[in-house]
């Protein structure tokens, strides 16, 4: 069976969740798969490793200016048909396989409207309108994203298959002090002496909240830790990041942009604790990944927080600046706690791995080949 992959969201230097996702399919493929014929579509120049990709893997780079996946993979398919084609994320190109697969992260526009722009809005409820109506089957990263999808698009369930997403078993891991200080003194950060926040710059993060509930805590309750907050520049961020400045005018709060993704298994694990007060999460890679590293979590109590965290974190009212600064206060102060949390975070994070993610997502893909 051939099976063709968009490979340009997973050919990128410092990824995202998204483009993460896409790597991590890839590469556990070619470790799980020497059977099937993979052909991975490129827009750009492929990096090193995908071309050190095992014999049943080959690369295709066909340019092309906009709309890449919608005209210029149509075009594609026409002329190279695959068997099955895989597109990691919502968009599917409008001439494409009988036997299309494709993997939907978060319907955000959809219930933040303010948060994109009015093309982005446009674009992404229409790409995501034709890919989930004409794909044959559809993965959600979680069961709140397959709920929003019924809601939304009148998806039957029975078209949707949830797979979770994964982490990195090997550099997401507990660490100590002599591990982690010296990425840290890059950063001006101290072992276990400041709150972690890893997420786009945009108002869907929750930030302003955040900040504000640090804010609270530094003046009532005297905290020593820092708020370290890291994460490129998304849509609205000017406001959020004058905020994050201005409280943090006496170095308690600090904005970092992005954080290289060699320096992030460091950046976790020296944390007091992470948090992610979102308003919405089609799934929320940073929690999983905190508790891997062994460290406690505090996060929203909607959408897809909760499903991730299980009874490891603890939850938090995102639209309530108080219930956010009580959650982070009974963390920061409580060792008994903290320790606890640790244990079952970890326990909890070793039931998600790219792995499992892999191996679901190559069954529902094998599923197809099985049927007419």
């Amino acid at each position: 069976m051939k099976i063709g992959i968009e490979a340009e969201r997973a050919n990128l230097p410092n990824p995202t969740g998204v483009e993460r996702y896409a790597a991590e399919m890839i590469k556990n493929f070619a470790h799980m798969d020497n059977q099937n014929e993979y052909v991975l579509y490129f827009r750009t120049k492929p990096e090193q490793w995908f071309l050190d990709l095992p014999k049943n893997f080959s690369v295709k780079v066909i340019p092309f200016p906009k709309f890449w996946t919608q005209l210029r993979i149509s075009w594609e398919m026409i002329w190279h048909p695959v068997d099955i084609l895989f597109i990691p994320a919502s968009a599917l190109p409008l001439w494409h396989p009988r036997k299309s697969v494709v993997t939907v992260h978060d319907v955000a526009w959809r219930l933040y409207p303010q948060a994109f722009t009015k093309f982005m809005r446009w674009y992404l409820e229409w790409s995501t309108k034709f890919a989930v109506r004409n794909a044959r089957k559809i993965l959600a990263v979680s069961e709140a994203t397959k709920k929003d999808l019924t809601k939304f698009y009148g998806i039957s369930p029975d078209r949707i298959a949830v797979t979770y997403l994964g982490y990195d078993t090997e550099t997401l891991k507990p660490r100590s002090y002599e591990e982690v200080q010296s990425v840290l003194d890059k950063y001006g950060l101290v072992y276990q002496k400041y709150i972690l926040f890893l997420g786009t710059i945009q108002p869907r993060k929750n930030i302003i909240r955040l900040v504000e509930a640090f804010q609270k805590l530094k003046k009532q309750n005297h905290i020593e830790e820092k708020l370290a907050i890291f994460g490129g520049r998304g849509w609205l961020w000017e406001p959020i990041v004058k905020k994050i400045k201005m409280v943090g005018l006496d170095g308690s709060c600090k904005y970092f942009d992005y954080a290289p993704k060699d320096d992030l298994p460091y950046l976790y694990a020296g944390a007091k604790l992470l948090t992610l007060p979102a308003l919405y999460e089609g799934f929320g890679l940073p929690p999983l990944e905190a508790m891997a590293c062994g460290v406690p979590v505090v996060v929203s109590n909607v959408s897809s927080l909760p499903e991730v965290v299980g009874d490891a974190g603890v939850l938090v009212n995102p639209n309530n600046t108080d219930s956010i600064a009580e959650g982070l206060l009974k963390v920061l102060i409580n060792n008994n706690l903290r320790q606890e949390m640790i244990t079952a975070g970890l326990a909890q994070a070793a039931k998600f791995t790219w792995e499992e993610t892999a191996r679901k997502t190559l069954e529902v893909i094998e599923s197809l080949n099985e049927k007419n």
